[in-house]
């Protein structure tokens, strides 16, 4: 009887063990592709996964790439209860609201946040951004002063006080911004986000030719970057340029394969000789 009893917890021992292989099997798996950006692989491993505080908050993110938005406000709020003092996973909430096009809900779970976390630099300028999804354009730009102010080479905030502004149809004002940027010699990739801004705000105001030369600028810096292509095809479309704008929807193929944006424009574009 002794002997059996030892077998058979030598066989639950054998069994937990191959459990938990098998649980950071699952696990790993799930980073790995996560890493990769393939999210729906992501899913449906760590579905298959116990509910370990990474695996919510994996399923989390993934959903809310994907743009499942109530999937992915179940799954981080697990894994905030899980990880309470992971504030990246309660931004990522509180962003939800506003990708779900629940602005008024987005802002007042910002404003908890700020009661809990009056410091925090991404606190702050979710706040911000959440304002400006919900229209408040003033208390938006506001915000992101507080914070250009604090530091003036934020320039995330200091390129979405333009892009508010924009918002806000102050077209001459918010091109004003954007070169104000540029003449700050940002990082390049700051310098591509502000030129693809303003480019587009140009494009709006029927400048089409200071766009266009924008569009190359940006195809100058990042050649390997669909948006200048594509922004440029745009454009050339406007103005009726329509051989030119096929152009530069197949050089945006030719850099990104597959670019459904690209793809679509195209398709529009079949009548063209």
């Amino acid at each position: 009887m002794k002997r059996t009893l030892l077998f058979c917890c030598a066989g639950l021992v054998v069994m937990g063990t191959k459990a938990a292989i098998a649980q950071g099997d699952c696990l790993e798996t799930g980073i790995r592709f996560f890493g990769q950006k393939d999210y729906k692989k992501t899913i449906m491993t760590l579905k298959k996964c116990d509910g370990t505080s990474k695996a919510l908050e994996l399923l989390g993110n993934a959903y809310f790439e994907l743009n499942y938005m109530e999937e992915a406000k179940d799954y981080l709020q697990k894994a905030i209860a899980a990880a309470p003092e992971k504030i990246d996973l309660q931004i990522r909430y509180a962003s939800a609201f506003a990708r779900n096009r629940q602005f008024k809900k987005s802002v007042e779970e910002f404003q908890k946040l700020i009661a809990k976390y009056p410091d925090n630099r991404d606190v702050r300028a979710g706040y911000a951004q959440a304002l400006g999804w919900n229209r408040k354009y003033k208390e938006s730009i506001a915000e992101y002063r507080k914070l250009l102010n604090g530091d003036p080479k934020d320039y995330e905030s200091w390129i979405q006080i333009g892009v508010i502004t924009c918002w806000a149809k102050k077209f001459n004002e918010g091109v004003q911004i954007f070169g104000e940027i540029l003449a700050a010699q940002p990082p390049e990739n700051q310098e591509i986000e502000t030129r693809l801004h303003l480019a587009e705000v140009q494009s709006w105001m029927k400048r089409f030719e200071e766009s266009i030369t924008e569009y190359d600028k940006v195809i100058d810096l990042a050649p390997k970057d669909a948006r200048g292509f594509l922004g440029k095809g745009q454009v050339l479309e406007w103005q009726g340029k329509y051989k030119a704008a096929i152009t530069a929807y197949e050089q945006a193929l030719a850099v990104v394969p597959g670019d459904k944006d690209a793809q679509a424009r195209l398709q529009q574009l079949m009548w063209v000789k």
